[in-house]
């Protein structure tokens, strides 16, 4: 299955189960564990490179969820149309702003020059900015409205809408949403 953009799997570390919030990002290490399962995804390197640990802090942790809802919220907006409210779009913009970095010239014998990329910020907060900045660039680019959130009974999550045909953000929930409409079915003829 085609994986949703960056910032829509981040906005899907919340979902449902039976009609309860579930919080994917719990403790510290769920958001590491996150992270480097992401790291393909993120538009330049943001993690460590190779098996570094990761630390992530309670305070980023909290960042990190307060970042989530606020993309939450903004994907919502955009789906349903609606203004969004000023304070994501702040939150949003000032995440973004987090994650500067630039290429540095690294030559230091005969060899052939090279460059790294210099960060300003660690690479916990680094990350959180480059998902914020994907998140805008989705929001304001024209892919942006094949955003969608999924109608499946009891779902949460939204998806990025790559096929014209695709109506849910999972085999799963298109199931579910096929099973609830032929028991309304099924029950409404017998309620006759």
């Amino acid at each position: 299955m085609r994986s949703e953009p960056l910032p829509v799997a981040f906005a899907n570390t919340l979902s449902a189960d039976k009609g309860v919030l579930v919080e994917g990002l719990k403790t510290p290490a769920d958001l590491e564990a996150w992270l480097w399962r992401h790291r393909g995804l993120l538009p330049e390197p943001g993690l460590p490179p190779g098996d570094e640990a990761l630390r992530v802090s309670g305070q980023q942790l909290r960042h990190a969820r307060a970042l989530r809802d606020s993309a939450r919220r903004l994907i919502a907006a955009r789906v349903d149309r609606k203004a969004p409210d000023p304070w994501d779009v702040a939150h949003v913009n000032r995440a973004s702003g987090m994650c500067q970095s630039w290429p540095v010239l690294v030559w230091s014998d005969a060899r052939t020059p090279g460059t790294e990329l210099f960060c300003t910020a660690d690479a916990v907060t680094h990350s959180l900015g480059l998902i914020a900045r994907a998140l805008v660039l989705l929001l304001a680019g024209e892919q942006g409205a094949l955003l969608r959130s999924c109608r499946a009974p009891g779902c949460v999550w939204f998806f990025y809408r790559h096929h014209p045909r695709r109506a849910w953000c999972s085999n799963g929930c298109g199931n579910r949403a096929r099973v609830a409409r032929h028991q309304a079915r099924h029950h409404g003829d017998h309620g006759q």
